[in-house]
This record gives C-alpha cells, structure tokens and sequence, in this order.
C-alpha cells in the first residue's frame, strides 16, 4: 500500500481545482528536489458526509490517496471535498517548500507547521499510518510523537509468533501515554492479512488497541468485509478505523471502483455500525487511478453522505411513537412589536429581530421525549435562537432560505417532557442573519427568521436537549493553583511574562505605573475544545478606558508584524461592553447579541465569568447573567476575508490590553472539560 513511485500530475481543470502546470513532473515523496511554487486547490468539489457526522462518524482521506502531492497539498483536496478529517502517511512529504517528511523525530518547527495548517484549513488529522517492523525499536519515540500530534496509530507490526513484540509490550506503552493503535491489514505476506489474527491481538487487551478493516485488501484476498465488520464488532467490540473503499469484485482481479458501485456491502456495513452504536474513523483511500483520483472521491463522498441520510430518516421514523402535534403561528403569543401575516394555519410571524422578543405556545403534552421541528423563512445565513420547553433548551443555527418566500422545515433537536401536562415553549433570537453593510463587510444585522409553526413528534431518540440550569452541574479542576504559572506560559515573540505576575493568589496583568505599548498575553501550555471555564476577575483603572479579556480556543498570531498577538475568540472586558465575545485578529468584531447586562456591576470588585464552549456553540455569564449565546457559522465554512473555517480548540490566555496604564487581576480559574 505505501510504496511511492515517481509520476506525472495531472490537472483535473474540468472538476475546478488548479495544480502545477498541466506537463509538470509530479514529486515523489521521497524525493529531495524542491518545487518552486504551491499548489492550490480552489472551490468546493463536494459537500462532505454532514449525515455520517450526525451518526458519530469521521468520514475523510488517507493521505495516501494523495501520494503524488504532498500533504498540504492533501489537506487541500480534502476540505476540497467537504471532508473534515485526513489521515496521515509516514514519510509522507509536507510541502512543496521542503523535502522534511512526516515521522517521529521530525523537527518541531514542523509539528508546528502541520498543526497550524490543519487549523487554518479547518481539517483534523486524528490518525497517521505508520509502518513498523515489529521489533519494539522506537516505538515510544513513535507514541510520543502520536500524542504530541492528537494521532491515533495505524499499523500492521510483524506479531509475536513471527519476531516480533508482544501485544502487550505496545500496550504498556500506549497506555502511558494515552494513545491508540490500531492493526490494519494489507495483502497475504502482511501480518494481519488474516481478520483472525486481528481477532486474536485485540480481543483481549485494552482500549488503547483497537480493529481497522481495510476493505480493499480484505476484498482482494477473498475476505466478505460485512463479515469481518460484523465479527470485529461482535468479538473485539473495538472497531476503531477503516480504510474506506468499494471493490469491483471479491478476489485477487479486484479494482478500487466508486463507493456503492462495487461488491464491498458496504450499505449493510454502515447499517450494523449504526445498530451496535459503533462510531469509527473512515479514511477513503483509492488506490488505482492515483492520476485522478477526485472523480472516484467526489462520487463516494456522496454515497456515503446518501446512505448516512437514509439511516438518519429510516431511525427517526422508528423512534416515532405518535400523531405529529402542529403548533401553528396562529396560536403563538408573540412581543407586541412582533406581526402576525396571513390567515389560519397559513399564517406566519414577522419582525422577530431582537433577543428580548419571545414566540411561545402552550399545550399539553404526556411525559417523554419529543422531535421538534420549525418550519420558517430567512435568506440570510447566520441566524439562531434558542427553544426552552420543561426546563429543558434546545439550540438552532438556521440554514438560509432561498428567499423570504421559501419556506423550508428543519429539526431542532429531540426535548425531553419530565413532567408533562401543560408545556409552554418558548423561542429567543440569539443572533442576527449576516449581510454586507455600505462597506460591503459582512454584518450580523439582519432580521430573524419568518415562524411558520413548530411541530412536535413524539420518539423514543434520546433528548438532545440541556438543563436550563446545566451551570448547576459544573464539576471544575483548577487549571491555576495561585502559586507560580505551573502550566501556563507567555505568548510568543516580546516578552510577555514580563507584564505579568502572581499577587495575592491571583494573575495579575499590567501595572498602574507604565502605559503598554502592545497587547500581551499569558496562555495554557495545553488546549482545551469543549469545556466550562470558571474565573473571577476584577480591574484597576484611573477612568473606564480599561480593557482585557480571556481569550479560548485561540491560537499563537503568526504575522511577522504582530508576533505578540493571540487569534481566537475572547470574552471582553469591558466597561461599554459587559460580557461580549469578540473575534480578536480575525473578524476584528463582536459576535452574536447582548442578551443581558448585569445590574450594580462594579468593575474594581470581583466579577464571576463563565465560558461554556459545546462544538459551535459559545455562551458566556457575567455574575450569573448570561451575556452572550452565540453559534460558529463558520465552522464548516470559510469565512468571507479570512480564507479560512474558524478553529474550534486552542489555547486559554488572559489579556492585558495595550493602551493607558491599568491592571486586570484574576484568580479562582477552573475548568470542566466536556465531551
């Protein structure tokens, strides 16, 4: 599978992405030669596997699909396809700048370079191929290396009956450092080209060493992949990874063919992960036109998509145990400012702009869990609100409408009713759709969504709702121990820690004798993606032109110009703006609404803040009033002007902000991580 040839690139200008010129002699990956310019891959080819992701699945591209390029160029033609995740390949070239290949040991400027490439393009590796010989030599350099990097390992070693090492002593190791392995299998003279003796290296070890399948080479040897899923499902009850493929034909002539075209079973595969709950990686990989490969790719990209949504429907309308109960805007009570158009049940509310207004009904309902759906109206992307029924919220991002005219129905989420009887639900704008202002910059100024009716159906799927009062459940860990900056360090480029100390058990930033030149910032050595963070902070100022904040899920800036800057979202602190969230170095502006302002706020006392971050979705409370619920439209998508998807894990940081003399003091810092 991993050997690399010298050959041709060729441009596929027809599907809309450029390369190299069209004669231009591709690199191989071992090859020491340095391409003069980049390359780069423009549009959207296809629209990713969203329905395979709403099952638990990561479906992306084994860098080897991509041989002929190098792996930037891969993280490319992966976004190019919708994808979100990439799988890395052992000695696989970077860039066309260098001939440095990926592998344990590599520099760590390179590391870094990796990690900020994947970041800026919005792709996730989560596993690397990684061929080893089965003698143990180097094997924590590689594990190391793995955890450094957030990669699961993807390997077939010779086994212990061949010369090789025990699967214990890989488990030793892997456990140290909390990483995964898994055995793959390639053809007859390889170790695991038998599933029975994956069966027998798994089964009776740990979580850290798990099953792959790699349909192609199982296909090839004669192997029923359905069988052998089923079995790694049923006996080892670890099936982590696939190599993801279709095949023309069981046996030795078979070719890698478009997913759905082939013999592989692979709609009754994806079927028994959904039955068993199992929620594997999928790394496509297509090994016979490594010339052209996008054609095949974008075809089973969506296969794959198609029978994710097929299973989607088909498990929803199991789960439906009644009538659909149609709440119609006829029925709403809605804010005075609010109007309602049409008659009957084709009525629809209008004017819905603003956090303080609310669209309710009330009825009456059994206990158990609900279905629900909202049919609307918005031509703008952007928007969200919030449902609240019970006790229990639900959140929405609305996809954009056509136009005002189109209506189109989408589910919320599934509510769970405790108590039932009469039910009040109410809905909340939590954010504006976006259009260009006079300027033409892109502004969240725009109206919330026309209501057509909410619809309830009753299911037996499990509630995707939260607790109204989910701050009641935070069980935090002290991530600053008041002492010293034990896992904290200063941004790079000046000398940040010099604006910083610790004084009376608190970070304090700034001082009130010395104006500051730039913003500067001390960070978590760690990232953190979903979480609860928890701090007190209070300000010393001689006016109300301070400024600071806590910057999450924020990355080092990497302009020459300001290397002392932090890239990510922050939660101000302000004395016009209580509570925002701002887009610091990338939008260069807040995001979402004030939903509320804390009443008697005294900056100069200690004021309690709360960031709660669960996958796009950012709410912040300032002493106990939630500010700020704000939903990432731009995790999928890249950001007009940014070029880029907005990052979703990152660093924590507090900020001393540049400007007249004053200090920003906080302590009692804690976390929740959430998964």
């Amino acid at each position: 599978m991993k050997t690399f040839s010298l050959s041709l690139l060729l441009v596929c200008l027809m599907l809309g992405f450029g390369a190299k010129s069209y004669g231009q002699a591709a690199e191989n990956l071992n090859l020491n030669k340095i391409v003069q310019s980049p390359y780069n891959c423009y549009g959207r080819l296809a629209d990713g596997c969203p329905n395979a992701e709403k099952l638990g699945w990561k479906v992306g591209m084994q860098f080897y699909s991509f041989h002929k390029y190098t792996f930037f160029e891969g993280i490319d033609l992966t976004r190019a396809l919708g994808l979100h995740y990439i799988e890395a390949t052992i000695g696989a070239r970077i860039s066309p700048e260098t001939t440095q290949g990926i592998y344990a040991g590599m520099p760590q400027e390179w590391m870094d370079r990796i990690k900020q490439k994947l970041a800026a393009s919005g792709i996730k590796c989560e596993s690397i191929y990684y061929w080893m010989d089965g003698s143990g030599k180097g094997f924590e350099d590689v594990v190391k290396f793995c955890k450094e990097m957030g990669w699961m390992i993807v390997t077939d070693p010779r086994r212990a009956n061949n010369g090789g090492k025990p699967v214990s002593y890989y488990e030793d190791i892997l456990n140290k450092y909390d990483v995964k392995m898994v055995f793959t299998n390639h053809p007859k003279a390889a170790s695991y080209w038998n599933p029975d003796f994956t069966v027998e290296d798994t089964k009776n070890y740990g979580p850290c060493i798990g099953a792959s399948v790699d349909i192609g080479h199982y296909m090839r040897g004669g192997f029923d992949t359905y069988e052998i899923a089923k079995r790694y499902i049923d006996e080892t009850g670890k099936l982590y990874h696939f190599h993801m493929r279709d095949v023309s034909e069981r046996g030795p002539h078979g070719l890698d063919v478009p997913c759905g075209t082939g013999k592989g079973r692979l709609s009754e595969i994806f079927q028994a992960l959904s039955d068993n709950d199992v929620k594997p990686l999928m790394m496509l990989e297509y090994e016979h036109d490594f010339d052209n490969p996008m054609p095949y790719l974008i075809q089973s990209v969506n296969y794959i998509d198609k029978i994710c949504g097929e299973i989607i429907k088909v498990k929803e309308k199991k789960a439906q145990l009644g009538d659909t109960i149609r709440l119609n805007a006829n029925t709403a009570k809605f804010s005075a400012d609010m109007n309602l158009q049409g008659n009957g049940t084709e009525a629809t509310i209008h004017a819905w702009n603003k956090p303080d207004q609310t669209i309710s009904w009330t009825t009456n309902l059994k206990p158990g869990n609900y279905q629900v759906l909202i049919r609307y109206s918005q031509p703008y992307a952007g928007s969200a609100m919030t449902l609240d029924a019970d006790g229990q919220e639900l959140a929405k991002l609305f996809k954009p409408t056509f136009t005002w005219y189109d209506y189109t129905t989408t589910e919320v989420g599934v509510i769970k009713i405790a108590n039932g009887g009469d039910v009040t639900f109410s809905l909340h704008g939590i954010q504006n759709g976006i259009s260009r202002d006079k300027e033409g910059k892109l502004k969240a100024n725009e109206a919330l969504p026309d209501v057509h009716y909410l619809a309830l159906v009753p299911t037996s799927l499990s509630e995707t709702s939260q607790p109204m009062d989910i701050l009641t459940l935070f069980k935090g860990t002290k991530i600053f121990n008041g002492k010293d900056f034990d896992g904290w360090e200063g941004n790079d480029g000046e000398n940040s820690m010099a604006h910083f100390r610790i004084e009376k058990r608190a970070i304090v930033g700034g001082t009130m004798d010395k104006d500051l030149e730039h913003n500067q910032f001390v960070r978590t050595i760690r990232k953190y993606k979903n979480f609860e963070l928890r701090l007190k902070y209070k300000v010393k100022a001689t006016d109300d032109n301070y400024n600071g904040g806590v910057q999450f899920r924020s990355m080092p800036c990497t302009i020459l110009e300001r290397p002392f800057e932090m890239v990510g979202y922050q939660a101000d602190i302000l004395s016009w703006k209580r509570g925002a969230l701002y887009d610091e170095q990338r939008r260069w502006d807040f995001l979402g609404m004030q939903l509320g302002t804390p009443v008697d706020y005294k900056a100069n006392e200690w004021n309690d803040y709360i960031i709660r971050c669960e996958g796009p979705r950012i709410r912040i409370w300032l002493n106990g009033v939630k500010t700020t619920d704000y939903i990432e439209p731009y995790t999928d998508e890249p950001f007009e002007g940014i070029g880029t998807t907005v990052s979703q894990d990152g660093h924590i940081a507090l900020q001393i902000h540049e400007g007249k003399a004053s200090e920003i003091w906080y302590k009692d810092i804690e976390i929740e991580e959430l998964k």
